[in-house]
């Protein structure tokens, strides 16, 4: 139970971050540093308001691909943020691709700065999961965490013979005097 509260908790915050990222993308920040007061509280509501709009359409599609990866990930126990930021900037590319599959031939989204806006929401969202789900992955019977155990180092144990000095006849049998 606790690693499903875990990995819905790190889905919600890669959905928000990702689309915290792409609502920045089209909200310049300089449009922030220009205002004061009842302004600046207005466009930080409208901001968040576009966030969480934002994360809501992206999860319809994000939440397919990212429980495949999360699944497999969990199970093969990788810990790894470049794996998590990789499978964000794959869903990503799958997202942009998706969107310029459905576009019309008047318009495009294929640009530098959309692709370099899709790539950045896809690895912060990858890194925003890992920081809250994914450096734990891994589960056991009975559902708790797996915990690494460190390699037990003992004594080195000595060869031992079954010929001693002791039976001489034993070491002649072997040609050993």
């Amino acid at each position: 139970m606790r690693t499903m509260v875990r990995i819905l908790i790190g889905l919600l915050a890669a959905c928000l971050v990702a689309a915290l990222v792409i609502v920045l993308h089209a909200i310049a920040p300089d449009d922030f540093t220009t205002l004061s007061g009842v302004a600046l509280t207005a466009k930080m509501a409208r901001l968040a308001e576009l966030t969480a709009l934002t994360a809501t359409l992206q999860s319809i599609f994000v939440l397919p691909l990212a429980l495949i990866g999360i699944v497999v990930c969990e199970v093969h126990r990788v810990r790894s943020p470049g794996v998590y930021g990789v499978l964000g900037l794959v869903i990503a590319a799958a997202g942009f691709w998706l969107q310029y599959a459905g576009e019309s031939d008047a318009a495009t989204i294929v640009n530098p700065y959309a692709a370099w806006a899709y790539a950045i929401e896809g690895v912060a969202g990858g890194l925003a999961y890992w920081l809250l789900a994914g450096r734990y992955a891994g589960w056991r019977r009975g559902g708790g965490l797996v915990v690494a155990k460190p390699f037990p180092i003992g004594k080195p144990r000595l060869p031992i013979s079954d010929v001693t000095d002791a039976d001489p006849e034993r070491l002649v049998a072997t040609g050993k005097r």
